[in-house]
């Protein structure tokens, strides 16, 4: 299964681990939720009764939008030149069709364009005539990229449309009544008493820029350093103070080698890492 909606970062191939490892309590508090994967998988699994899930962007606010059913219907697949002229106004086509999830950069490149917005139309048209009239416009354009191009069976990538497909997806999401979005700086965000508290901020020694400045990882060091409750880091290195309680290998989402993988880790304040009972939580 696919959790969330595609991010930069996104941890939607290990989000059934990273939820296995988390400690069960009442509540799951998402401190950089991104594009939702660990949300949605945690909502999907049942481990909490409430899940409160934060991110700087707008992500969280189309996450939830999607889950309770706005989006209903949304098939909009824009230009560049739509997309250039709706971003401001419309934050789930900004989002979804810009690349990194900037906001500010239009998805395709012109030449690339030619093809996928085709295949984005004709599986997310609301009508079978117009998903048959952007199919036979697809295979013309498809044909035209491979012939000036040279390229092999690799192109079957430039079918992938998942954006929308994972936004529609959301709304089967059904345990509604337990989520709360919010959008705003980690060090905010009210922490229940005893509540599971997970953060997967930028990674250290990766691009980490974005239209709201870098990330300032001595300002976290010093924030987990400070708190009285333990939080659960996701990060390729340990942050200053922390120690190691899981690990997996994942391929890397970036890399043309399928077999080229990472170890991914999670990790503790050490004052806390006693606590943690690493089969407490696990479902699955």
């Amino acid at each position: 299964m696919r959790y969330g909606m595609p991010y930069q970062g996104s941890k939607n191939r290990i989000a059934e681990w990273v939820v296995s490892v988390l400690p069960k309590s009442h509540t799951l508090v998402d401190l950089f939720a991104g594009g939702g994967a660990v949300t949605h998988c945690a909502l999907v699994k049942g481990k909490y009764e409430r899940i409160v899930a934060n991110d700087m962007t707008d992500s969280m606010m189309v996450f939830c939008a999607a889950i309770n059913g706005e989006f209903d219907g949304y098939a909009a697949c824009p230009s560049r030149e739509e997309w250039l002229a709706y971003r401001d106004t419309d934050t789930a086509l900004a989002l979804l069709h810009s690349f990194g999830n900037d906001k500010t950069t239009y998805l395709w490149g012109e030449e690339l364009e030619a093809v996928k917005r085709p295949a984005s139309l004709m599986v997310s048209s609301p009508s079978l005539w117009e998903r048959y009239k952007w199919y036979h416009r697809f295979i013309d354009a498809l044909s035209d990229y491979i012939k000036e191009n040279e390229l092999d069976s690799t192109t079957k990538r430039l079918t992938n449309c998942e954006g929308m497909e994972r936004l529609v997806q959301l709304e089967r999401v059904t345990r509604l009544q337990g989520l709360q979005g919010l959008q705003g700086d980690y060090r905010l965000v009210d922490i229940p008493e005893g509540a599971t508290v997970y953060a997967d901020p930028p990674y250290r020694g990766t691009a980490n820029s974005s239209r709201y400045g870098a990330f300032d990882f001595d300002a976290f060091d010093a924030w987990l350093n400070g708190v009285d409750f333990p939080v659960y880091v996701s990060e390729f290195d340990a942050p200053a103070g922390c120690v190691e309680i899981a690990n997996t290998k994942r391929t890397t989402s970036m890399s043309a080698n399928s077999t080229d993988k990472r170890t991914e880790y999670i990790f503790v304040q050490e004052r806390f890492a006693d606590q943690y009972e690493p089969d407490q939580g696990r479902l699955f």
